[in-house]
């Protein structure tokens, strides 16, 4: 499951149609250092796909730093100086930080892609770049070059640099330091909340190499509240992702309500979440409604489906056989604790779990449920769905029943067979001396030969 799980996340990071590229992204800030135990496993179960790393400062002099008191020479809370002189330093101060990031993509995990930001509100990077590319250029010489080029070498997994300048609009400093970020090896992506004629020029220009900006995340909060997606469809096919600031009073409701409308009538692609820095909201719950809303994996064919309410009610989630450990199940739009009924298609077992990577207390299915009863309802953390046992298993010399899609299949010499529904009505007898095919609707049937009797599932 892993490795398919893989190759689809790699496959939606490729590929241009909006079923196939769906991400879910949040931005990480301070507290994933201050808190990093926590913080860290909860980003690998979220849900989400996209971690963006809140925030990488531009100082004056070209050096890297987070959460840092530059005036008074110190780090604020667990900030510090990250890169300076062309040499990554951050260790110094932070140990574990590149061990932890990179942690994010080690499964089992969510998360497929992490991003570095640049800017918000406030934040003078982009006017110290501004004022570095007009005095030194670009080159690998100049200071710039030389301390991303040591963040990139320190955590090559971060493939993307996150702009969200919010002030110093200068399209020519942007794109000449952009372009930099494209030859030392990062993608760029952008927030913009307004000044739409700088973010299309940008982009434009970066992009005349196809692919260097390749997401767009709009701000649809803040002093982008009043923002229409529809209205921002000016950067061709990149993939646009709209913006929800979880800080807010604001509800997963209010949040479902307008990614769902963006979705139908602005041609959004993804959702995005403003802020992660604390742990007032549950990270998973907030990434799989978004994930039910952008599915960033579906089903090809369905073994079971899994619902919010009792009754079949709430949300439905169509998952195909598998095993799925908690950030797994969280990608197909699965909240962990909060599956209340499942139906099973024939022919399936599912057992779930209590605990996140198919451990603790579990229990098995083989038909729907209404209700999971007996301490079940919300206490899935994982599950795994298999064929069931038992189930097509008629063997006999010279001959074999099994269920197929749409048909019972008879093979070599079984003689006669007969076919009754699970209440025990006869449905059908076949007489057959060579292989043979029986269509029949999809269900469940007990099929009876001379070498007995098994429950036979038509999928």
């Amino acid at each position: 499951m892993k490795t398919k799980l893989a190759l689809l996340l790699a496959v939606a990071g490729l590929c241009a149609a909006p079923e196939l590229y769906a991400q879910s992204a949040i931005y990480a800030c301070g507290h994933i250092r201050r808190n990093r135990t926590e913080a860290y496993d909860n980003l690998r179960n979220s849900g989400y796909t996209t971690a963006i790393i809140f925030n990488v400062t531009v100082e004056e002099d070209g050096t890297l730093t987070t959460d840092y008191d530059w005036k008074n020479q110190r780090p604020a809370e667990t900030g510090g100086i990250i890169c300076r002189d062309g040499e990554y330093v951050f260790g110094e101060v932070q140990p574990e930080y590149v061990s932890d990031v990179q942690s994010l993509l080690k499964q089992p995990t969510s998360i497929s892609r992490l991003e570095f930001c640049i800017g918000g509100w406030g934040n003078g990077s982009y006017g110290n770049i501004r004022k570095l590319v007009e005095r030194d250029g670009t080159g690998p010489e100049t200071i710039l070059y030389r301390n991303f080029k040591a963040l990139k070498e320190a955590i090559p997994e971060v493939v993307a640099i996150n702009n969200d300048q919010e002030q110093d609009y200068n399209v020519e400093a942007a794109t000449a330091f952009h372009r930099m970020m494209a030859e030392i090896g990062y993608k760029t992506t952008i927030a913009p909340y307004t000044n739409k004629t700088f973010w299309q020029t940008l982009v434009a220009n970066l992009n005349e190499t196809p692919g260097t900006c390749d997401i767009v995340y709009l701000q649809t909060y803040g002093g982008g509240s009043g923002n229409n997606p529809a209205s921002w469809k000016v950067f061709g096919d990149i993939p646009m992702y709209v913006g929800f600031d979880c800080e807010s009073s604001s509800s997963r409701t209010t949040m479902e309500r307008k990614f769902k409308n963006w979705k139908e009538n602005a041609d959004v692609q993804g959702g995005f979440l403003w802020n992660y820095n604390d742990e007032r909201r549950n990270l998973n719950e907030w990434a799989t409604a978004i994930n039910r809303i952008f599915p960033t994996v579906k089903a090809d064919k369905v073994a079971a489906t899994a619902y919010g309410n009792a009754d079949f009610g709430g949300y439905a989630v169509e998952l195909p056989a598998g095993e799925f450990s908690q950030p797994e199940m969280a990608l197909y739009g699965v909240t962990a604790k909060d599956v209340a009924s499942l139906k099973v298609t024939p022919g399936y077992t599912v057992t779930l779990y209590k605990g996140r990577f198919l451990d603790g207390d579990s229990r098995t299915w083989t038909e729907d449920a209404s209700t999971l009863a007996d301490g079940w309802g919300d206490a899935t953390c994982s599950l795994r769905i298999a064929p069931g046992s038992g189930i097509g298993d008629i063997d006999a010399a010279g001959g074999a029943v099994i269920g197929g899609e749409g048909e019972i299949i008879f093979r070599g010499e079984t003689r006669e067979a007969k076919i009754y529904d699970l209440q025990g009505r006869l449905l059908k007898t076949l007489c057959t001396t060579a292989s043979s095919r029986l269509p029949m609707p999809r269900g469940l049937y007990l099929v009876t030969t001379a070498a007995g009797t098994a429950k036979i599932a038509v999928r």
